[in-house]
This record gives C-alpha cells, sequence and structure tokens, in this order.
C-alpha cells in the first residue's frame, strides 16, 4: 500500500514537473515574443524619427537653395562619335536681366542659354562617364555656387545599356584533371532606361580565352522587359595545371554592343583563388572596339 502511494506521489510530481515545464515555455515564448515585438516598434520609431530628420533637412535644404526646378534628359547614343548627349535644365528661383548661369564639370565652365525662365545647355559625354556639375550663377559680381542633387547622372553607361548581374551557386571541384561545376546560374537581367535591351544572351565558357562551351539563354517575349532567368550547370572539363578556365554571360544588345560578364575565374591546380567582381565586365562596339573596361583598380579606390 505504502509502495502504490509513493508511486502516485511520483506519478504526480512528475507530472506536476511537465506541467511546470510546459508553463515556463509558454512564458518564455512569450518573454521571447514581447522582447521580439518590443525590438520592431524600437526599430520602427528609429526609422521613423530619422525620415522625420531626413524630410525636416530636405525641407531646409530646398528653402536655402537658390534653385526652384533643375531636370536633365539623356539623349540617344551616337554609334560613330560613342557619345551620349545630355541636356540640363535649370530653373532659379528668382531671374534678373543680368544673371548668368552656368555649370562646372569638374573645371570645365559651360555657360547655359537663358529661354524665358530657364537656363539649359546640351554637352556630349563618353559612355563611362559620371555627371554631378557644380551650378554657378553670377549676377553684378556676386556668385553663388550650389550643388543640386537633380543634375546628378551616377553611371552613363547604366541609361543607355542594359545590364546583367550573373552569379553562379553551387559546387566546383578539381581533381585528376578535371574541372567539375554542378548548380545554377543565375541572372538578373535589367533594361537600360533609353529602351535598349538585349536580344540574345549566351553562357560561355572558356579555357586560356579558347571558347569550349556555349549555351544560349533562352529569352521569354517580355525578356526586353527585363527579369531573373535561371541556366543548369551540370559540366566537366578536362585541364591541365596552370590553365584558366573562365565562365562569362556573353549578351548582344539591340544597337550590336556586345557584352561581356565575368562569372567564374578559375586556375587549374592553384591553392589561391579569387571571386571576380559581380562588376567585372566589357562593352565591344559592333566594329570590336571595346568601350568600356571594369577598372578594378578605380574600383577598389573608390569602395
Amino acid at each position: 500500500m505504502k509502495k502504490q502511494k509513493s508511486y502516485i506521489l511520483i506519478a504526480a510530481l512528475i507530472a506536476l514537473q511537465l506541467y511546470s515545464l510546459v508553463k515556463i515555455n509558454s512564458l518564455q515564448s512569450r518573454i521571447d515574443y514581447t522582447n521580439y515585438t518590443i525590438s520592431s516598434v524600437e526599430n520602427r520609431l528609429d526609422n521613423q524619427i530619422s525620415s522625420i530628420y531626413q524630410n525636416v533637412d530636405e525641407k531646409l535644404e530646398a528653402k536655402a537653395s537658390l534653385i526652384h526646378k533643375t531636370s536633365v534628359k539623356v539623349g540617344n547614343l551616337d554609334v560613330g562619335t560613342l557619345t551620349v548627349p545630355i541636356t540640363f535644365t535649370i530653373e532659379p528661383k528668382m531671374i534678373t536681366e543680368t544673371m548668368l548661369v552656368s555649370l562646372d564639370f569638374n573645371g570645365e565652365i559651360v555657360q547655359l542659354e537663358k529661354s524665358g525662365l530657364k537656363y539649359s545647355t546640351t554637352k556630349e559625354f563618353e559612355i563611362s562617364d559620371s555627371v554631378f556639375p557644380k551650378i554657378i550663377m553670377q549676377d553684378n559680381g556676386v556668385k553663388s555656387v550650389e550643388e543640386h542633387n537633380g543634375l546628378m547622372v551616377s553611371s552613363i553607361k547604366e541609361q543607355v545599356f542594359p545590364h546583367i548581374f550573373a552569379n553562379f551557386s553551387g559546387e566546383t571541384s578539381y581533381g585528376s584533371n578535371q574541372y567539375r561545376a554542378k548548380g545554377n546560374l543565375g541572372i538578373d537581367y535589367k533594361p537600360s532606361q533609353e529602351n535598349n535591351s538585349f536580344v540574345d544572351i549566351k553562357y560561355v565558357i572558356k579555357v586560356d580565352d579558347k571558347i569550349i562551351k556555349e549555351t544560349p539563354v533562352v529569352l521569354e517575349k517580355e525578356g526586353g522587359l527585363g527579369g531573373n532567368f535561371t541556366l543548369d550547370i551540370d559540366d566537366k572539363y578536362s585541364m591541365n595545371d596552370g590553365q584558366i578556365l573562365t565562365s562569362n554571360v556573353v549578351a548582344v544588345d539591340s544597337l550590336g554592343f556586345t557584352h561581356e560578364y565575368l562569372v567564374t575565374h578559375f586556375v587549374a591546380g592553384s591553392n589561391m583563388q579569387r571571386e571576380p567582381y559581380f562588376d567585372k565586365m566589357n562593352i565591344k562596339a559592333p566594329n570590336g572596339e571595346i568601350v568600356y573596361l571594369f577598372d578594378e583598380n578605380n574600383y577598389e579606390n573608390t569602395n
């Protein structure tokens, strides 16, 4: 009888302990959820406060600015000269008959022509240029200099050309003079802002700059609008130590320019491998001339 009571007591204690553990876990979950909610609210408040400060700063800058409105219009690429015309238009808040407005392009001063309440000029730029001129306003010997984000063109290349971000995701191996790649190639394709799209895309494998395989990337009808594409990869190549294998996405746009993006760079037998930069690419004109080449040193200096 005593044993039976002991078993009942032990069972009751075990049940009570299990119940306590369940309640503790439940309370811990509630605490974690409460902490998560508090953290989310704090982040949301921080973002709202930052947004308020940013809006106040922008309004103060706009109020202090001498400029009412600016605009930039990027023209069509001249395939012959490989330059792009860009028209800059400025509308000051106050205008006098004697006011002169100019733009400073890194030391090159270009005076704008007045038409009504606006001042404008058109200037030719190279594909690789980025533009952010300073505004110079001069009236009766008084000169004011101001920068305005509305005149910035951060990358002319991306205005006139479509662009691709390509990345291989999977496994690679090398042994017994065999290089193996298995996974998928992800392609994020963005058309240009000037309605220039890719009409042909291929995945190209080279060994020592000699093409050994080409695989077409099928563009859907809406491909000109951009999108994401995936290509399954399951390849094996014979290589000798010291040979260099590269995989590239090669695309031709509607203007006939060829864009080559480096995806993989592998030196057979080497323990020193380095992933290429996402922006490692070049652009060739229809006549074969290289009109844009990614500058690795400049990239490192500016990042």
